[in-house]
């Protein structure tokens, strides 16, 4: 009987991984993350048990491959540091071990993303995307190709030049590279006899100027696209059935009662495709939206405090029943149960990690 319970504790045990800042220079209050932390959820009662760390400089996106054999880290810094990108093998407990790194051509990379057996970086200063290829055994080749865009916006503090700041996969080879100066997520397919990614302009989606589009996500039948405006606090809705992107609702996600700073973050689709949600750096809150299941459209349904400072990021467990926010400024992940009801969070339990910044679930 005890090695039944024992066996049905471990299966109720999901590993992920949190990204964090470790140095000076980083954007945050005191960056004194520890690199890639590797942790447990249990999926009955929410609690979260550390395993271990994986020494990185400011290892602030993550990304596990389809397979969940290896992981990827960028370290986000200026290029003049001699920024990594590394690729390590993931093994049976969750531990990390490093298959080898390449440089990054970038400043301040900030995001990527896996698409056609590449790995495509979004660097936010210097406002370039990169593309590695990915070797059969998880090593990352040298960079093939480089993009990089241009333009200024409206807001002249923050839109000053380009600023790449997410790859997003669509289709079975395309992506979207959302700018926040250009307000813009460009569209880009992989051709595959040159090996090389072409702008599809036709395909951009473009939201309203000074918006500060910053990230994205799509319903699971791709016609409709939920963009994040971090500098006005706003969701734009887009359907893409028409052919050509079209905005048909702006709604923010910033509580009526704030009248402090706004610093959008990130934005989750509920993997039940019923709700969303967005998180304010500022409010420290995560907004709650019901998606309408004809029109698309977004009702609020409330706001949820993070129980901490600068939610820079939070994840959804692929059975949507837990939300784990990374509270970059207070040192915290706090774990919210999801009402699959209504799409209401509960709090149900805080754990010490010091300035995460990501959460990329195994």
């Amino acid at each position: 009987m005890k090695l039944i319970l024992i066996t049905i504790a471990l299966q109720s045990m999901v590993v992920f991984y949190t990204g964090s800042y470790t140095q000076e220079g980083a954007p945050a209050e005191n960056p004194v993350g520890e690199g890639v932390g590797c942790f447990a959820i249990n999926l009955e009662t929410g609690e979260i048990r550390e395993k271990a760390y994986t020494k990185q400089r400011n290892p602030s996106y993550l990304v596990v491959s389809k397979d969940k054999k290896y992981l990827y880290a960028l370290e986000e810094m200026y290029q003049n540091l001699q920024p990594r990108l590394y690729a390590y093998k993931i093994a049976e407990d969750g531990a990390l071990s490093t298959i080898n790194s390449q440089p990054i051509h970038g400043d301040y990379a900030c995001h990527f993303a896996i698409i056609e057996n590449n790995l495509v970086v979004a660097s936010y200063v210097s406002g370039n995307i990169l593309s590695y290829p990915i070797k059969e055994d998880g090593s990352l080749e040298a960079c093939s190709q480089e993009i990089q865009h241009n333009g200024i916006g409206p807001n002249k503090e923050r839109q000053e030049a380009a600023h790449a700041h997410m790859i997003l996969p669509f289709a079975h080879n395309q992506m979207y590279a959302v700018d926040l100066t250009l307000d813009t997520a460009k569209a880009y397919q992989w051709n595959e006899k040159d090996q090389k990614w072409e702008g599809t302009p036709a395909l951009d989606i473009q939201i309203e100027a000074g918006s500060g589009a910053r990230h994205m996500v799509m319903d699971s039948d791709q016609e409709f696209a939920y963009v994040l405006g971090e500098l006005t606090g706003e969701l734009f809705v887009v359907d893409l059935t028409i052919g050509e992107s079209n905005v048909v609702q702006k709604i923010s996600f910033i509580p009526d009662n704030h009248d402090g700073p706004v610093g959008g973050a990130a934005i989750r689709m509920h993997p039940n495709g019923k709700f969303l949600y967005a998180s304010n750096r500022g409010s420290e809150t995560i907004a709650i939206f019901k998606i309408d299941a004809y029109t698309k459209r977004l009702s609020l349904l409330g706001h949820q405090n993070t129980y901490g400072k600068t939610p820079r990021d939070f994840n959804i467990h692929p059975e949507g029943k837990w939300l784990i926010a990374a509270n970059q400024d207070s040192n915290s992940l706090v774990v919210f149960e999801i009402n699959t009801n209504d799409g209401t969070l509960q709090k149900k339990s805080t754990f010490k990690v010091n300035t995460p910044v990501n959460i990329c679930w195994l």
